[in-house]
């Protein structure tokens, strides 16, 4: 449950054994012995924007207009809503009008108001994971809500029947620059699943600790997928440890630290122009060895859209940028191989990992069955 108007410390509540139940709570402001009532605090609603609860309460008086303002604002969060009406209130009239805008309302009296449980209408899920790939990934049968994308289709010089990240609203151009990212862009700009991510045609998802070799039967599915995100708020897979920082990581892939430095200059430019609030969490990941690895992830719509709106915000332009303007011994990044023509791609992955730290979800990690020798 969320608490979102403080009303259990309000009432006198002292410890979490007063509850049946985990509460956080939205306060600026409690006094400490609160602190023993609620899992967690937040100090504002941004901090659990991206969360998911089973219930949240409302008890603040508010008009039918400001109520309906934080249905809005916290939709994305929960299906119930739990409310404390004063009797003959403006807000019971307006509620008692207009219940059919919601799955159910059920009433229950006390004294000098009601308790209202809400229940809204929710669209059906939807589980959508892209497997990125960019060749002929030979991936037979998959479980449900798993499609293969084609990155760089646009480009492609042969076609192996997949979808392909070249209609709608795309980026397939910048592939060679930015490798699975285009495929992700084009999830964002171009579906509407309930739950969505991507993973590699080489790396999948297992819920089975014990499982190393790649096995069709052990990709997670659509049904796990919707069981952990109740819980948690994204999944990726383990975080891994370097033995280098992540700029050390990218010197050595691609032997140029021209390369990676003028590039980091450039990305740094353009976050500071979008974000400049990230910028310390980008340097605590270009100097540290912790990597959430790949890109690869799957959450609910409302955090994809949020890390997608981020990323894109600033990567595209400057991803141009370092395409139009870098030049390694006399040579464009059009001109070289893909170890150096990527390299804005190595800074898009890490840039997962920057996000997470900034924005303090609820993460499950799972290991990754790796395909040999695709």
């Amino acid at each position: 449950m969320l608490d979102f108007d403080c009303f259990l410390a309000k009432i006198g509540c002292r410890t979490r054994g007063d509850l049946d139940v985990e509460v956080d709570c939205i306060a600026e402001n409690l006094y400490p012995i609160y602190e023993n009532l609620y899992r967690k605090i937040y100090r504002s609603f941004e901090e659990c924007k991206f969360h998911h609860f089973d219930i949240i309460l409302l008890t603040a008086e508010r008009s039918p207009e400001k109520f309906i303002d934080v249905l809005i604002q916290t939709d994305a969060l929960t299906e119930n809503i739990w409310v404390l009406l004063k009797k003959n209130s403006a807000l019971e009239s307006w509620l008692t009008a207009n219940e059919n805008i919601f799955a159910q309302v059920k009433r229950l009296e006390v004294e000098d108001g009601a308790w209202y449980l809400i229940k809204k209408f929710t669209p059906p899920t939807d589980v959508g994971v892209y497997v990125v790939t960019h060749k002929d990934a030979k991936l037979y049968t998959l479980p449900d809500g798993y499609k293969i994308i084609h990155a760089g289709h646009a480009l492609a010089k042969k076609d192996f029947g997949y979808l392909g990240d070249d209609t709608g609203d795309n980026i397939s151009r910048l592939n060679p620059f930015l490798d699975e990212i285009t495929a992700l862009y084009w999830v964002w700009k171009n579906t509407r699943h309930t739950h969505a991510g991507i993973v590699h045609y080489r790396r999948f998802f297992t819920s089975d600790t014990n499982q190393k070799a790649f096995d069709v039967e052990k990709i997670l599915s659509s049904a796990e997928i919707l069981k952990l995100l109740n819980e948690y708020d994204i999944i990726t897979q383990r975080e891994g440890v370097t033995e280098r920082t992540q700029r050390e990581m990218m010197l050595l892939a691609t032997g140029q630290p021209d390369l990676i430095n003028v590039t980091e200059k450039i990305i740094r430019k353009h976050l500071i122009r979008t974000h400049l609030n990230y910028l310390d969490a980008f340097d605590a990941v270009i100097n540290g060895v912790i990597l959430f690895a790949c890109s690869i992830h799957i959450t609910r719509r409302n955090i994809f859209n949020a890390y997608c709106e981020w990323l894109f915000s600033f990567m595209i332009d400057a991803t141009k940028e370092i395409r139009d303007k870098i030049e390694v011994n006399g040579k464009g990044l059009e001109e070289m191989g893909h170890t150096y023509s990527r390299v804005a791609g190595y800074f898009a992955e890490r840039m997962l990992t920057v996000w997470l730290m900034k924005n303090h979800l609820r993460i499950k990690t799972l290991p990754t069955m790796f395909r040999e020798g695709v």
